[in-house]
């Protein structure tokens, strides 16, 4: 497995504590869900051809399994992550066709016709610069972000920051301002509902009942509990 460089990142990546509030899975669990989505923007835009995916911040390294047994045997499948917990448990998805990386993905000079950044833009700090090396990393960018800014959060103080460390609280509107200030255009996008399909907590199957009554993108303001996919060249 080849090494790179890997770019900073917060200690509670490294120190564990941020293994400890997944329950040590990474969010395994989610790739299904996640895999789907990518899946299912996928299936708007048949125009787009591709041979190679990376997926940047692939963490467990499920959502490539997962893409690795829906796709064309054709296509090749890169996942990189920066934090050696992490990888410890994606490099066990490795096959013929798909490999992961430890290190920084913008460090290897290799170019993709995909790339993939689900739920990372959120825990980088400097998120318009990692969004501008994702941009030169591939020709077409798939990105999922969480829309934590609703009602719901701001009234109750949420900061997003030490319960899943998220340093950046995106809206619709702004996660895709986001992505456009940073030089890139938006061709596609759909709201994900993660909570409805993905409840980790109690609370969430509570207020779940108020978010199916709602249209999605009035849920979203009001409760959260949703994400939004972009597809952006």
């Amino acid at each position: 497995m080849k090494e790179f460089w890997a770019m900073p990142v917060s200690k509670i990546y490294t120190d564990g504590s941020y293994a400890i509030a997944t329950g040590g899975t990474w969010h395994a669990e989610d790739s299904v869900f996640k895999s789907r989505q990518v899946l299912r923007m996928l299936g708007r835009h048949p125009e787009i051809s591709f041979g190679s995916i990376c997926d940047i911040g692939c963490g467990a390294g499920g959502v490539l399994a997962e893409i690795d047994r829906s796709l064309d045997s054709a296509v090749r499948l890169t996942g990189y992550e920066v934090i050696p917990q992490a990888h410890s448990i994606n490099r066990h998805h490795s096959a013929s066709r798909c490999e992961f990386l430890l290190g920084d993905p913008f460090a290897d000079d290799r170019f993709f016709d995909l790339a993939l950044a689900l739920d990372v833009i959120e825990h980088v700090e400097d998120c318009f610069g990692f969004l501008r090396e994702c941009a030169a990393k591939a020709t077409w960018k798939i990105y999922h972000i969480p829309l934590d800014a609703s009602a719901s959060t701001l009234l109750r103080g949420a900061d997003c920051w030490d319960s899943v460390g998220h340093l950046h609280l995106f809206t619709r509107e702004t996660a895709l301002k986001t992505v456009e200030h940073s030089g890139q255009r938006v061709l596609d996008w759909f709201l994900t509902p993660v909570s409805l399909e993905r409840p980790h907590r109690p609370a969430t199957r509570l207020t779940n009942f108020p978010r199916r009554m709602l249209p999605e993108w009035l849920a979203s303001r009001l409760f959260g509990g949703y994400s939004i996919m972009i597809l952006a060249r």
